[in-house]
């Protein structure tokens, strides 16, 4: 018989609710919540990844795993009151850790130390209590703003100006753009973008063009998902203009030249013209070659400076000769003074000469040797320990490592050049803020710095990093024979030959004969 839930009586009542209980605990007492938004972290940096419970009953008691696509092995677990390293994922060994300061309030942050491009993507909050569980979705957003860019420039056989654009170091995938000084934008002609073993992107893109009015263009490479980027400009110089002209241009210069001809008159006297002209046009030509040598030395001449090496700056494995205009590059260590200026890890020395001011070029003939570095640095840079050569510290310079050249940027910047030179050509513009590199094999320019602001004095510094017996020449500008050899009788320094520390004798060398000497640069010396 049954009774009508009116009928029945509070006792009756009581007794439903009390059978109840086991049924509403047996269902989840919690919920996990996670950030609406992405969490951003650049590559590098560390990030953490909050989420929490609702109501906020405390977790320390609670299983709590961080996964990604399979619960096991996991980015990180937390059972019993602490880690269990054992099912973490190996990438994330010692990398990833449990903020535990608010677990009592239902709070938890997984943070990941050194955040890598591989990190991108979806992560899974996931806690336990009992039979009970929930899990949450936070989405970690991995960025990283790469080297400033590069922009190399050559001139097609049609006529045609390209320009390629490069830069390194960037994640996600970014967006290049070309544009003038007036803001129009010009597409890639062609666009490359390919990760290293580290997921960063390096971006090349090429841009062709023949439009005689432009002066200036702009390579600018954007990270969307920052909203930021780098950009550098380049002016194309005069020089291009005359190699632009279209072919139906040269067309129309012939025929007018050879209707100019047609109109003088006869055969014999066309003839007679042409004879004349052409031993004038030798005689000319030889007075305008020299005419140009004669301007371009001035020209190089009107801020050259004459380089000498401070040998109390030489790291112990630089031999200074007594012109203090030539330095080599021994697997011997002198014993010096441990003076506060003297390089004694980079194998490097500085130019005597100070710039605080004004316009200051000199050049420097490479050849064909490899492993090499030229530039300027701040005189106060840090000369004890292996500080990287970066903007940052002081340092503005390019090198030849390898096979590659590049410039010292925070990132290394790589360099993609039209020829190989052969004489690199260094000018400061104290005051304006600038410093360029130019291939003196055909007058393109390198690499330029962005625009600085300088404190303190500049001078100029050279290094060696690899043994050849081709020397590195500082060429004075003008009519002046001095030079200044660097040169190396050293095994690559890169392939762990050390340079042994200030004061100690190598295991090689006789104590007695490593002393600091003063080289005589004899024109009967056997070059290194």
């Amino acid at each position: 018989m049954s009774m009508a839930p009116s009928s029945c009586p509070p006792g009756c009542l009581l007794l439903l609710m009390v059978l109840q209980l086991p049924k509403m605990d047996s269902a989840a007492r919690f919920d996990v919540i996670g950030p609406q938004e992405p969490v951003v972290a650049l590559v590098g940096a560390d990030a953490e990844l909050p989420c929490r419970l609702s109501p906020n009953v405390s977790a320390e008691r609670m299983e709590l795993r961080w996964f990604r696509r399979t619960r096991s092995p996991a980015v990180l677990l937390y059972r019993d009151g602490r880690e269990r390293e054992a099912e973490q994922a190996a990438e994330y060994r010692g990398r990833a850790t449990l903020v535990t300061h608010g677990l009592r309030a239902g709070r938890a942050a997984l943070r990941i130390r050194g955040v890598r491009a591989s990190d991108d993507g979806e992560y899974r909050c996931f806690f336990r209590d009992g039979d009970s569980y929930e899990e949450a979705v936070v989405h970690l957003k991995a960025a990283a703003l790469g080297s400033d860019p590069h922009i190399s420039m050559g001139v097609q056989e049609s006529g045609q100006v390209q320009l390629e654009c490069t830069s390194s170091g960037w994640y996600p995938e970014p967006r290049v753009q070309w544009r003038t000084p007036k803001g129009e934008d010009f597409p890639s002609t062609s666009e490359s973008s390919n990760p290293n073993e580290e997921g960063l992107f390096t971006v090349a893109a090429s841009l062709v063009f023949r439009d005689n009015s432009v002066e200036n263009m702009s390579c600018s490479i954007q990270n969307i998902l920052l909203g930021q980027e780098k950009e550098v400009e380049i002016s194309i110089p005069a020089p291009f203009l005359p190699r632009l002209m279209t072919p139906w241009m040269v067309a129309v210069a012939i025929f007018l030249v050879v209707f100019g001809l047609l109109t003088i008159g006869s055969v014999f006297l066309t003839w007679r013209l042409y004879k004349e002209r052409s031993r004038m046009r030798k005689s000319e030509f030889g007075s305008k070659e020299k005419l140009l040598e004669e301007l371009n030395c001035k020209k190089a001449t009107l801020h050259a400076v004459d380089v000498t090496l401070d040998q109390d700056t030489a790291h112990p494995h630089l031999f200074v000769y007594e012109d203090s205009k030539s330095v080599r590059l021994e697997d011997s260590r002198q014993t010096l003074p441990d003076r506060p200026e003297r390089f004694d890890s980079w194998p490097c020395v500085l130019g005597r000469e100070t710039f605080t001011s004004g316009r200051h070029y000199w050049e420097v003939e490479v050849g064909d040797r490899t492993d090499w570095a030229v530039g300027v640095c701040r005189e106060s840079v840090v000369k004890k320990g292996f500080d990287p050569m970066t903007p940052e510290n002081g340092f503005w310079a390019v090198e030849l490592y390898g096979d590659g050249y590049w410039a010292l940027t925070t990132l290394r910047t790589p360099l993609s050049l039209l020829g190989t030179p052969r004489r690199v050509g260094i000018f400061l513009d104290y005051d304006a803020g600038d410093i360029s590199f130019y291939n003196m094999a055909d007058g393109f320019p390198i690499y330029t710095f962005p625009r600085l602001s300088f404190s303190g004095p500049l001078r100029p510094f050279f290094c060696l990093w690899s043994y050849d017996k081709k020397p590195l020449t500082i060429c004075p500008i003008g009519n002046r024979s001095e030079r200044v050899t660097v040169g190396a009788d050293i095994q690559d320094l890169s392939q762990g030959i050390p340079l042994s520390p200030l004061g100690e004798v190598p295991a090689s060398g006789d104590p007695d004969t490593l002393h600091s000497k003063l080289i005589p640069t004899s024109s009967s010396q056997r070059t290194p």
